[in-house]
């Protein structure tokens, strides 16, 4: 897959005529603000306590009607194990952010070919986790009453919610998808394809990590995280079939223009 001449040309005007930190400045602020719309658009979905309740019971009854296993039983076996679940929430609180953000870095300054497609994806999987929110508000099952879930983070600490559900900035009925899920297979993804040596391979558990300690918190469904996923792999196979987002690097894409032009 090739990129045209013209999207040929402005990345290497993107990556070599204007000064670093300028470039690297734009697309701060460009990501700050997809990151930040989505935020509040997150904000802007919170209101519908009613419909987020009724959607909750109709996903768990979904969900053992497809066998998937019960997050509460999951949860109350979990906790046989001490010392970890501080641990978890840590882990939930204080890991997603950052590492979406470091990954983003990552891209930009090491693996600059794939950065147009990585940018694609997270500005089009927000987008469609944010429609997901207004159309589907989901209560989380550590909100579900009658089946005996524990708010880990509440109870335990750190918590990654300053004030009661309807209040503040943060929609706490935003459960579905999860992209800290989604988000952290694009990290994974993201390490194994662009990076070298077989280090890379340990980040394909940060995925599963984060899937499970979602689900143990009791802060997503199962299927919350498997929406997550499916979208960021949709968004993924899309973008590979975008000739001006091929992830080749340039001097391969400049070798290929030039034997097509030969070949001319």
């Amino acid at each position: 897959m090739r990129r045209s001449g013209g999207t040929e040309a402005i990345l290497r005007r993107e990556t070599t005529g204007r000064r670093p930190v300028v470039a690297a400045v734009l697309q701060v602020l460009l990501m700050g603000v997809v990151i930040g719309a989505y935020e509040l658009g997150r904000h802007f979905a919170d209101g519908r306590p009613a419909d987020a309740f009724a959607h909750a019971r109709w996903l768990w009854d979904l969900e053992r009607t497809l066998h998937l296993p019960d997050e509460s039983a999951f949860q109350k076996w979990s906790l046989g194990w001490d010392g970890w679940v501080r641990a978890a929430n840590e882990y939930y609180v204080r890991v997603h952010f950052p590492a979406i953000v470091l990954f983003m870095g990552w891209m930009w300054f090491r693996h600059r070919e794939g950065w147009p497609r990585v940018r694609v994806v997270i500005a089009v999987t927000a987008a469609a986790a944010l429609a997901l929110h207004f159309a589907f508000p989901l209560a989380p099952p550590r909100m579900l009453p009658g089946h005996g879930f524990i708010d880990l983070m509440n109870v335990y600490g750190p918590s990654s919610y300053s004030s009661k559900p309807g209040e503040g900035m943060a929609n706490q009925f935003a459960a579905m998808p999860s992209l800290h899920v989604g988000w952290a297979l694009l990290v994974a993804w993201g390490a194994v394809h662009y990076g070298r040596g077989r280090w890379r391979y340990i980040f394909a558990a940060h995925p599963v990590l984060t899937f499970l300690i979602v689900v143990v918190t009791a802060n997503h469904y199962w299927t919350d995280g498997i929406v997550g996923c499916t979208i960021v792999v949709v968004t993924l196979w899309a973008t590979s079939r975008i000739a001006a987002l091929s992830d080749r690097e340039p001097e391969q894409t400049g070798m290929s223009l030039r034997r097509d032009s030969v070949g001319a």
